[in-house]
């Protein structure tokens, strides 16, 4: 992995500058060039296109959970996860007014998300003005008239760090859990060499079945029973493929018989691709 990391030339990331992901990239590229995107697709897109790069994507929540569009690139898309990397995540509301005069605030809708239960309680009449990312609402914020009653969600460490948002803050900490922590894949382009390594701490697997059958899940969870592999993440998203029917995201922590595992799947008539096997840089 280090030696992944010394020869990308450059990190891709969602923009813009100064985001979560903005933060991730920094953590695994140190000072390696930072390239943004729109969308979470194109970042995927762009390792394929570039092989010395690397990708961080967002791919999971610990309070709101799987990041879909994140899960479906790494399917769609010749890339591998290389290693893990998590970002505490945490965020303040900025003001120009006391919290009971705010009418509407701008926020990202992950944001949004992830501090539903302070606006529950604190702006229930409020309306929600939707912006592009973190940086756009403060960006948005910073442009109404300084009596304005519209307010702001916004990271905390963007709001204590820029002059012009920090006296505003009215409120921080405002995410429903404090322990709350995204969790980004570091991802390449997957080569027709690359083979799973179970020396890893984690493996990330697709499962994908184009019948729907009575005891499937049962089938597959039954194989890592066997082998006493832990489970840390079951998720199923639309198969793309089929209509009504799923493919499952799996992670698991690997041991000595990780690899005699995925051969029982096999076994099973089970379809499955290994998405990566890593460690966490953090």
């Amino acid at each position: 992995m280090i030696k992944l990391l010394e020869k990308a030339n450059r990190i891709i990331t969602l923009g813009p500058e100064g985001t979560f992901s903005n933060q991730a990239a920094s953590l695994v590229g140190g000072n390696k060039p930072i390239s943004y995107t729109n969308t979470l697709p194109q970042i995927a897109l762009e390792v394929v296109a570039d092989p010395s790069a690397l990708g961080v994507m967002p791919i999971e929540n610990s309070s709101s959970g799987i990041v879909g569009p994140a899960q479906d690139a790494l399917v769609e898309n010749q890339v591998v996860i290389i290693a893990e990397a998590l970002v505490a995540v945490s965020y303040a509301l900025v003001a120009n007014r006391p919290l009971h005069e705010i009418t509407g605030f701008f926020c990202h809708e992950v944001a949004f998300n992830q501090c539903m239960n302070f606006t529950a309680r604190h702006l229930p009449k409020a309306r929600v003005l939707y912006s592009q990312s973190n940086m756009d609402s403060a960006q948005q914020f910073l442009k109404e008239p300084k009596d304005s009653k519209i307010a702001a969600i916004v990271p905390r460490i963007r709001a204590q760090q820029d002059p012009a948002l920090s006296s505003k803050i009215l409120e921080e900490k405002i995410e429903d859990y404090l322990n709350n922590s995204t969790r980004f894949a570091v991802i390449k382009v997957q080569e027709p060499t690359d083979q799973p390594d179970f020396t890893k701490h984690k493996t990330s697997l697709l499962i994908e079945s184009h019948e729907d059958r009575h005891g499937l899940l049962f089938e597959i969870l039954r194989e890592f029973h066997v082998f006493g592999l832990n489970l840390c993440r079951l998720e199923s998203r639309p198969s793309k493929i089929h209509p009504w029917q799923y493919r499952f995201f799996i992670d698991f922590y690997n041991n000595h018989r990780s690899a005699t595992c995925l051969e029982a799947l096999k076994s099973q008539k089970i379809d499955f691709k290994v998405l990566g096997t890593y460690s966490s840089l953090t």
